[in-house]
Parts: C-alpha cells; sequence; structure tokens
C-alpha cells in the first residue's frame, strides 16, 4: 500500500536545476523542480541520518513527481500542443486569447501553433479557461578559476529559476516510509539542484499533507470511441527494445484490457533527451529520447473501456524512469477543442539591483553577452543545418564545384558591408541565370531540402529559393528559425544581446553563418552520378 504527500515549495535562492543540454559557456535550467531532483534531496537526507535508503526508495516503488509551478495558488501543468491560434494575435502576444486546437475539424487559416506558454492553470468554474505561465528565469556570469589553465579565469554563463517561485510536488511512497519522508519534508528547509556553495538551491517547503491519490488533472472513466492520452510529464517510452514516440497499441490494449479494435489515429507532440545526474560517480546517467511534455496521442477504440484499468493505468504511469517524475499522464474521452488563454500578470520590480553601471561597466556586459551569444548561435545553426539535410534532394550531374563558389563568396563576404555583398552576390546570381542552358540554375532549384513551417506543413526550400530569398529579405521557415534566434538573444538581469539597434544586423550576421555552415555540409554529401 502507498500513501501520498503533497507539499509546496519556495525557492529562496536561484534555482540552478541543470538540463542535458548545455555548451561550454552555458548552462541551462528547467522551469520547473524535475522529480529526480526531489529524489536526490530527500535520498540524500536519509542517508545523512540513518547511513543506508531503503531498496523500496531506490528501485522504482518510490515515485517523485515533477513539482509544477503554482499560479494564484493554483497548480500549473504542462500546456497541452497542438493548439493553433491566429497568427498576428499569438505573435502579439495579447492578453487574452482564444485557440483551437488541430484535431478539431475547423481551425481556420492564418493560424500558428501556440507556444507562448510553458504552463497553464485551468479555471476551477471554466475548464475551457486556462492562465498562462512561463517561469521566470535569471541568468549570472560566473568566473571558473578551478579548471583555468595558465591562470587563465574562464567566465561562463547559469541559468536559473528565480528566486520567489512557488511550486508544488508529490510523492508516492510505500507506507513502511512514509513517516520518514514526511520528517525530512517537515525540516522546512531544503536545498534543489546544484551550484549550492554559490548560493544557490536554497527552498522552504510548507503545506505538507497526506492526500489521497495524486491528481494533476483530472482523467476521463467513461471512454467509448475517442481516447487521447495527455502526458503531464515527459515520457521515456521504452518498449520492445526500443524508444517509441507514441504508446504502441499493443502496449495500450494490454495495459487497458481492450479486447477489440484500438487504432492509433495521430497526435502533436515534441521530442526531449532525458538523463539524470549521479553526484556519486559526477556524470550524467544513460540519455534516452523522451517524449516531451504536453503531447497529446489521439486513439480510437469501438468498445467500452474498464473504468478500474483507466485508474491503474494514470496511476502507475507508462514508460520507464517513471520514479524520477517520467510517464505521468491523463486519460481522456475528449479533449477542449477551443481555449481561452489569459496572461498572468508578473511583478517585474521584484528582485531587480539599485546598483548603478557606468557606461564602461555596460559595454563590458554587451560584449561578454555578445560572446556568449555568437558561441550559442554557432551551435543554434549546426543543429538547424543538420536536421536539414536530413531529408534532401540532389540533382544528378555535378554541383559540388558551384556550391564550393557560393561557399568561398560567403565566406568572404564577411568582410564586406551588407550592401556590397548583396550587390555582389546579386551580380553573380544574374551571370549564372544568363548562362546559356541555364543548367547550374536549374540544379540548385533541385537541390532542396524539407523543414517544417510554422502552420505544421512541411515545406520545400531549395538553394536557388534561399539565394533569392536572402536577397529580397523575404521570408522562409529556415529564416524565421534564424529570427527567433536572435529575437530570444542573450539575457542577464536587466541587459540584453541584441538589442532594439543591433537585431537587424544580429539577423543579417546568422544568415551569413547559415549560409557558410550550409554549404559546408553540402560539400561532405556524396554526388548523385
Amino acid at each position: 500500500m502507498y500513501k501520498y504527500l503533497q507539499f509546496d515549495i519556495e525557492a529562496l535562492d536561484n534555482l540552478k536545476l541543470g538540463k542535458f543540454e548545455r555548451d561550454a559557456n552555458n548552462e541551462y535550467t528547467y522551469s520547473y523542480i524535475p522529480g529526480s531532483v526531489v529524489k536526490g534531496a530527500v535520498v540524500w537526507d536519509i542517508a545523512s541520518k540513518k547511513g543506508e535508503v531503503p531498496t523500496e526508495i531506490l528501485n522504482g516503488d518510490t515515485i517523485f513527481y515533477n513539482a509544477y509551478p503554482l499560479i494564484n495558488d493554483m497548480p500549473a501543468i504542462p500546456m497541452m500542443q497542438g493548439y493553433v491560434g491566429d497568427k498576428q494575435e499569438i505573435r502579439g502576444n495579447k492578453e487574452t486569447i482564444t485557440i483551437k486546437h488541430s484535431f478539431s475539424a475547423d481551425i481556420g487559416e492564418n493560424v500558428i501553433p501556440y507556444r507562448n506558454y510553458e504552463f497553464v492553470a485551468v479555471d476551477k468554474d471554466d475548464p475551457s479557461k486556462v492562465y498562462g505561465y512561463n517561469t521566470p528565469k535569471t541568468e549570472n556570469l560566473h568566473i571558473n578559476k578551478k579548471d583555468s589553465k595558465d591562470n587563465d579565469t574562464k567566465i561562463f554563463r547559469y541559468e536559473a529559476i528565480k528566486k520567489g517561485e512557488f511550486f508544488r510536488g508529490y510523492i508516492r511512497v510505500n507506507e513502511k516510509y512514509a513517516d520518514d519522508v514526511m520528517e525530512i519534508l517537515k525540516n522546512e528547509i531544503m536545498y534543489f539542484g546544484g551550484s549550492r556553495g554559490s548560493g544557490y538551491g536554497k527552498c522552504r517547503i510548507s503545506n505538507i499533507k497526506y492526500i489521497s491519490q495524486v491528481c494533476q488533472y483530472e482523467s476521463d472513466f467513461d471512454i467509448k470511441k475517442d481516447l487521447y492520452i495527455y502526458f503531464l510529464s515527459d515520457a521515456i517510452l521504452y518498449y520492445n527494445g526500443k524508444v517509441n514516440t507514441y504508446i504502441p497499441v499493443n502496449i495500450l490494449k494490454e495495459k487497458l484490457d481492450i479486447k477489440g479494435k484500438c487504432e492509433y489515429i495521430d497526435s502533436y507532440s515534441g521530442l526531449n533527451m532525458s538523463a539524470t545526474y549521479n553526484s556519486l560517480y559526477n556524470t550524467n546517467t544513460v540519455c534516452y529520447t523522451a517524449v516531451s511534455k504536453g503531447t497529446v496521442l489521439k486513439y480510437q477504440v469501438e468498445e467500452e473501456i474498464n473504468p478500474e484499468k483507466i485508474k491503474e493505468l494514470v496511476n502507475s504511469g507508462v514508460g520507464i524512469r517513471k520514479e524520477d517524475g517520467n510517464g505521468q499522464i491523463a486519460v481522456l474521452g475528449k479533449i477542449q477543442d477551443t481555449l481561452t488563454v489569459l496572461k498572468k500578470d508578473k511583478d517585474e520590480d521584484k528582485g531587480k539591483s539599485n546598483v548603478k553601471l557606468e557606461n564602461e561597466d555596460k559595454k563590458l556586459i554587451n560584449n561578454i553577452l555578445k560572446n556568449i551569444f555568437i558561441k550559442r548561435s554557432d551551435l543554434e545553426v549546426k543543429r538547424l543545418v543538420l536536421s536539414l539535410i536530413k531529408e534532401k534532394d540532389t540533382p544528378k550531374g555535378s554541383l559540388q564545384s558551384q556550391i564550393g563558389k557560393l561557399l568561398n563568396i560567403f565566406e568572404n563576404g564577411v568582410y564586406k558591408s551588407e550592401e556590397e555583398f548583396i550587390e555582389h552576390l546579386k551580380n553573380y546570381l544574374g551571370h549564372i541565370q544568363d548562362r546559356r542552358g541555364k543548367e547550374i540554375w536549374q540544379r540548385l532549384n533541385k537541390y532542396s531540402v524539407y523543414c517544417s513551417t510554422s502552420e505544421y506543413k512541411i515545406e520545400r526550400i531549395s538553394i536557388q529559393k534561399m539565394l533569392l530569398d536572402f536577397l529580397e529579405n523575404n521570408k522562409n521557415p529556415i529564416f524565421e528559425a534564424l529570427e527567433n534566434i536572435q529575437r530570444e538573444g542573450i539575457r542577464v538581469g536587466g541587459f540584453k544581446f541584441p538589442n532594439e539597434n543591433e537585431g537587424k544586423k544580429v539577423l543579417y550576421d546568422l544568415k551569413m553563418k547559415f549560409f557558410i555552415v550550409f554549404f559546408e555540409y553540402c560539400i561532405r554529401t556524396k554526388e548523385v552520378k
């Protein structure tokens, strides 16, 4: 038998909850407290007090759920994926917006995916109304002296959740050890995440109590036709010796004891990398690809499902590493076709510093942020290129020589002004088009990649179109991805790079960088004879 504990967490200091993704100059944080982090803190306290940790707390029998933000004392859940809305309203980030789910038959035109908020809290009186929330984060620069060589200090950036945030957590534990875990939580002060010696991780635990069941989102138990699986956390769907992007039909039929037809219809999902950290061995555990929180899967069945089987599936979760908060779901018979999302006001003045900086200090900070942005954007551009070249069409005949010339033009173009380079490139492409037969120009149109648009469509983009869009300053999904990198930028406190005045130049530089990296990878690929 199990007992379920509920508790609230207040961040007294900034929280550094390291993601698996990182680079040499940046360490990123989750926007919630993962179950694995809660588990680590509890296990550490048990080991410190008793010298050993019961097997039932370590072997997966005990589940430590992710602790998500509290919004006006309402527990938040991940925003369900698949909702779309009017392009202008979404990009304008209106305080109130109506969106429709893509499973709906009529979603209209001129719509894009709604991704303005990571979390939502559902209105108790009206489930079609939700309050959107993004966990505030801060970025601080640190100096690494320990790993420096030749007395050269290294500056790098920590991303962290801002202090003052509240979260709600849950633990399912064997009743034999429930009181032990309760006593640890009653200590009031606990530390979560890393860099505690640098002033991170201190939290206050409050509102501790036993509850009958963990229910982050109410499931439906009267299901006869449509069946939706809503992921309340990341899930590692490891079945039949491989990781899946949805729950295989045979597994779902077995879990829900479905005798008749069960068919997978569609899904709206994303993928994350999932790995925990082992402090004893100073390394990450095995990394898996996980279906991201907010994913929704749609199935169809032709029989009434036993409610007890639904309860069992919801309580036990799906996939592996459930003890670390993975695999938590809700089973639904229908979803809200239309949602009204309201913006939650934030206290922007909280935690602001009164320190005044001289102009030289501001220039130094801007240069540091610029260097970090360049390093990060290099990585993002390479990822974008790698995702594009996975699916490509190449023309028959040689094009490597021409791509090499284009690469050389762009590499030399970084030393020219934007106006000079645009004019030079325009003249060169015009020369190619005027050649007899236009064979090279036609091959540039046949060499193409495929990428996802903001309307959930796949668009073919040729090298020819990329170059023309660049010259004419037109938009396409590739350039929109680069614009997102520029718009997100790098922030530390009240400082941001690039600022409004630098944005246009930075976007131009990102496009130049993209073409150089893209052509480099094109040259490495084999030609079709």
